[in-house]
């Protein structure tokens, strides 16, 4: 029997290292006035790197607490405050997101990235971040549009795709994160609505940003860590399509999203084509991509 792996680990790898510029950092920190703020919440934290990053700009003598269901996720988080000389104080724990073990009005902010588009309820759980924020305190979510990557060219020659073609990669994307929907895995590109859940759940004052940040491949590759570590992570998710790894995945969220195995099966068939031209054109250094997406960033005023 195959062991699961804790939630999103494939994307906790270093790449996720990079999703943000140091100088757009500079200027959310200002936006937020986190130069004023002492106690930071993280919910579904991850590694922590939120909490990591966001702290840099809090008090001196600032607390940043995270929490996540997997203990795997936890037990790295410690490691690297452990690791952390900032004076800062972190404290990382496995908790739900629907039931954060804090008392009400704890914090100054509360944020999360990537959690939302995970949740069958999402908006239960901005409730509970609201629940522990004090009163005039900010809740922040950093949450994506991912569909919106199915529609853009990420080579010269696609565009000579046809519009059955491109029709048929964005059904594909679309009953896959509908499928998973109706599993109760969350809609991953959920980011579009977040302001709307913020208004449902009472916050008032509610803006929004994106983030500037183009996760690019450009050659040469081994000129940048940050490149080199997007490169590996893409390989290894090609890998796992190639394998075949991946298959039962994807069609179970396909067919969960009303789908045939029919028309799968087929599409698949021409995926695998693809995909192994870009594995050929990623090892010989000449796939270049945009790595354009839509990240929003969503704030609430308790």
């Amino acid at each position: 029997m195959t062991e699961k792996k804790p939630h999103s680990i494939e994307y906790m790898g270093e790449a996720r290292n990079f999703w943000w510029n140091d100088d757009y950092l500079e200027l959310l920190a200002k936006r937020l006035n986190l130069a004023e703020k002492s106690v930071l919440v993280d919910v579904g934290c991850g590694y922590g790197m939120m909490g990591f990053l966001l702290s840099k700009f809090m008090k001196k003598n600032a607390k940043i607490h995270g929490f996540d269901l997997e203990k795997e996720h936890i037990a790295k988080a410690k490691k690297l405050a452990a690791a952390d000389h900032s004076g800062k104080k972190f404290s990382f724990k496995v908790a739900d997101a629907y039931a954060i073990p804090l008392e009400d009005n704890f914090s100054d902010i509360t944020v999360c990235q990537t959690l939302l588009i995970h949740l069958k309820d999402p908006q239960r759980a901005i409730k509970e971040m609201i629940r522990i924020t004090k009163p005039g305190g900010l809740i922040v979510a950093f949450e994506p549009n991912n569909m919106a990557g199915v529609l853009t060219i990420d080579q010269f020659s696609d565009l000579d795709l046809s519009v059955e073609e491109k029709l048929e990669e964005t059904e594909m994307a679309l009953r896959y994160e509908k499928g998973k929907m109706k599993l109760g895995e969350g809609f991953n590109s959920l980011g579009d609505v977040v302001p709307e859940l913020f208004l449902k759940s009472g916050l008032k004052e509610v803006a929004l940003w994106l983030s500037e940040k183009c996760l690019a491949i450009i050659p040469p590759y081994g000129d940048s860590p940050e490149i080199s570590a997007r490169v590996a992570q893409m390989n290894t998710f090609m890998d796992e399509d190639l394998s075949g790894q991946s298959y039962d995945k994807h069609l179970k969220y396909y067919l969960a999203g009303g789908g045939s195995k029919e028309k799968f099966d087929k599409y698949w068939k021409r995926y695998l084509v693809k995909t192994q031209q870009l594995a050929e054109r990623l090892n010989n250094g000449s796939y270049t991509y945009a790595g354009g997406n839509i990240f929003y960033i969503v704030v609430g005023i308790k």
